[in-house]
């Protein structure tokens, strides 16, 4: 099942990932209200705290990570008896140390990265079936450790260009909900049925080539599978029709190869498997809200600012 399951979760897309370093001393706690379409982590790098969430109470330790795919409403403090009643007594003298990290004036016993990640699950509807907290700890030591390392890199100085930390943040986002989507709690509908690994490797092709012009019988043919069972099991772990994810596929890659290159419109469709730069240009539209060329020049734009702001500072 673990190739089903993480194909399914690169269904997500991550539009921007927001790491957050904070050292809190004495009493500490804050009550987070739900957020729309993102996820949250919380990892401890020193110390801990005690997450609530769903009516769960979660102990998280140094070393460990929790997971909130779906960003639901949340509280976390330092102490199950801390008490949020009066959240101006917690986090005194909490003041910016850093662009991304923030203090407590007391000394610190608790050192806590957060990442809020933006993500896009309009083609991931599973994601409204999974738990709301997943514990990532002692038991899974292999993944809590790649998670944390991965997570220090993100959250460090930045050691890479902007395209391999994308890349670096999507797999790091992806592993969270793969690992949410193995959760016991995951009420996933034909959880058995995902353990067709031929449809996993079929779907895997297709997603790293979505610009060729694939064929269901093809496909289903290399499954073992008539088009009609490919096509519903296909559908059943993707949340829409073959045909529909393989179009978000390209203008979802077309969209980075406008952000990060200088490629003109019609090499990009190319690119992607459009033979007409009109009819790319219109279901780039319908995707996007905005041409091809205005979402280049937006980009831009938010690049020219990010790097102006980056020598400000």
């Amino acid at each position: 099942m673990s190739a089903a399951f993480d194909e399914l979760a690169r269904s997500v897309v991550l539009r921007e990932a927001e790491v957050r370093r904070f050292a809190l001393g004495d009493r500490w706690g804050k009550r987070q209200p739900a957020q729309r379409a993102a996820a949250r982590v919380y990892a401890a790098l020193g110390g801990g705290g005690w997450i609530d969430v769903a009516r769960r109470r979660l102990a998280l330790g140094a070393g460990e990570l929790v997971f909130l795919p779906r960003a639901e409403e949340h509280a976390i403090r330092d102490r199950p008896t801390t008490s949020l009643a009066h959240p101006e007594a917690l986090c005194r003298g909490m003041r910016a140390v850093a662009d991304d990290a923030l203090a407590t004036e007391a000394p610190p016993e608790t050192r806590l990265v957060v990442v809020d990640l933006h993500v896009d699950a309009a083609g991931a509807p599973w994601v409204a079936l999974l738990p709301p907290a997943v514990h990532v700890a002692g038991a899974t030591p292999g993944l809590a450790r790649w998670l944390n390392d991965t997570l220090a890199l993100l959250a460090g100085p930045p050691a890479l260009s902007a395209a391999l930390r994308r890349s670096v943040g999507e797999a790091w986002a992806h592993a969270l909900f793969a690992s949410a989507l193995r959760d016991p709690a995951a009420s996933l509908p034909r959880r058995d049925a995902l353990r067709d690994e031929p449809i996993a490797a079929a779907l895997a092709q297709v997603r790293a080539s979505p610009e060729r012009a694939w064929e269901l019988g093809d496909l289903a043919r290399a499954a073992g599978l008539s088009r009609s069972a490919f096509a519903a099991r296909a559908t059943a772990l993707l949340g829409e029709p073959l045909g529909h994810h393989v179009r978000r596929l390209r203008l979802e890659r077309a969209a980075i190869l406008l952000g990060e290159t200088t490629l003109p419109v019609k090499l990009v469709a190319a690119r992607v498997g459009y033979d007409s730069e009109p009819a790319f240009g219109r279901a780039f539209a319908r995707a996007h809200g905005v041409s091809p060329l205005g979402y280049r020049q937006a980009r831009r734009r938010e690049h020219d600012g990010a790097r102006t702001v980056g020598r400000a500072g």
